[in-house]
């Protein structure tokens, strides 16, 4: 196996296996893909981002704006190793000033719409830059554009100090029709990060299955397995995260600040008719909460997490189907006692919202509650379950929010 100091490039409709041993630190434009895309001018007045990006092995192509983009209709097959170091690339964005760069980002594999991206070998992604940093940085393994597929065999691995404005992206990306499979290994052992994805999709449809293993020990919020609306997910494998919880002000103007939350499956998304996809464990999810002074008094843990963010005026959102058959273990420590179920519903939304929640077959794990919400509507009539195992916080007691059982 060769060894390489330089990114690896392909074009639309292209095909290609990297064998080799890609080390990839500096972050000179050959290795570079300048990243700009429309945005609204509450991020940025000139109307476009731009985004550094380090690379390792991505396919790419022209725009109709001049500017590079990244391409459609390939295929990429990384049976080597790419190993991506991020400081050089965050050393050179500080002290050039010529350019606004709105974030930094790492990307080990990528491509545009309709491509097919396997990981058979090894991905390394070493965030290894000021853990005091204040600039975005997204650490991306396999990142790809809408109707494509992603597949990791191999292993994927983050570690390194990285900083309380970094986001941990393992397999998908932001588009819809993603396909993601994991069959292989992932971890992240990470001091800081404010965000952890790891089979993840922020467009619709599509599907996120893990077939093999998933490890975290990392800061912030964790949404293991995470989507928006209408992406089926399974977990047949094995999920362990140990949230080292911390209350972070978080700099990313996109994106809300929270109490920390780790969990194994998560949908977050909006009232209205679009029809959901099942959420489905038949694996082993396993979350466990580090509490301390730096956690504040709301840090949470789930094996499954949904909130609606916006009002459901018209009480027209579909019912959501969530099937536990497999095992749901959640744990804690700490200087206090913090909410943590196997199930938690709207645990970080302030006003009655209520998620319609059909509970079909359900083992109970090891957690303080089975079901927890602050407002929801269980269906729990084909489960094992009782008016018991729902759980409701005092404050939204207080508030009189719906919390229905059927």
């Amino acid at each position: 196996m060769s060894t390489l100091n330089y990114a690896k490039f392909i074009g639309q409709g292209a095909y290609a296996v990297n064998v080799d041993n890609l080390e990839i630190s500096d972050s000179s434009r050959e290795n570079l893909f300048i990243y700009r895309y429309l945005a609204g001018a509450q991020f940025n007045s000139s109307g476009k981002l731009q985004n550094n990006v380090l690379c390792g092995f991505v396919a790419l192509t022209e725009g109709d704006d001049g500017d590079m983009k990244l391409a459609p209709n390939a295929v990429l097959i990384n049976k080597g190793v790419i190993t991506l170091k991020m400081k050089d690339l965050y050393d050179k964005s500080v002290n050039d000033k010529s350019v606004k760069v709105d974030a930094l980002r790492a990307y080990a594999m990528a491509a545009g719409e309709n491509s097919v991206l396997i990981n058979e070998g090894v991905i390394n992604i070493c965030m290894d830059y000021d853990k005091d940093s204040e600039t975005t940085m997204y650490c991306c393994a396999m990142w790809a554009e809408a109707n494509s597929m992603l597949i990791n065999r191999g292993e994927i691995h983050f570690y390194g100090n990285g900083s309380y404005q970094s986001l941990i992206r393992g397999v998908g990306g932001v588009a819809n029709n993603l396909h993601v499979v994991n069959e292989g290994v992932i971890t992240a052992d990470v001091e800081r990060a404010f965000q952890t994805r790891i089979l993840h999709s922020a467009g619709h449809g599509g599907s996120l299955i893990n077939k093999g293993k998933i490890k975290l020990k990392v800061s912030g919020r964790i949404m293991t397995i995470g989507s928006v609306t209408g992406t089926t997910m399974i977990n047949e494998g094995e999920i362990e995260a140990v949230s080292l919880a911390t209350l972070i002000n978080g700099k990313i103007p996109y994106l809300f600040n929270f109490p920390p939350m780790a969990t194994g499956m998560y949908e977050h998304f909006r009232p209205g008719k679009m029809l959901p996809a099942p959420v489905v464990n038949k694996g082993s999810i396993k979350i466990h909460l580090v509490g301390s002074e730096k956690s504040g008094s709301e840090a949470i843990a789930f094996g499954f997490y949904y909130q609606m963010e916006n009002k459901d005026e018209n009480n027209e959102t579909p019912v959501r189907y969530v099937s536990n058959e497999g095992t749901v273990e959640v744990t804690q420590e700490g200087p206090q006692k913090y909410i943590t179920a196997e199930l938690g519903v709207n645990m970080q939304l302030g006003f009655d919202n209520p998620v319609k929640m059909k509970v079909l077959k359900w083992n109970r794990g090891k957690s303080d509650h089975v079901l927890a919400c602050r407002s929801a509507e269980f269906d729990i009539s084909s489960a094992a379950l009782t008016e018991n195992d729902v759980f409701q916080t005092s404050d939204a007691k207080l508030k009189n929010l719906t919390c229905k059982i059927k």
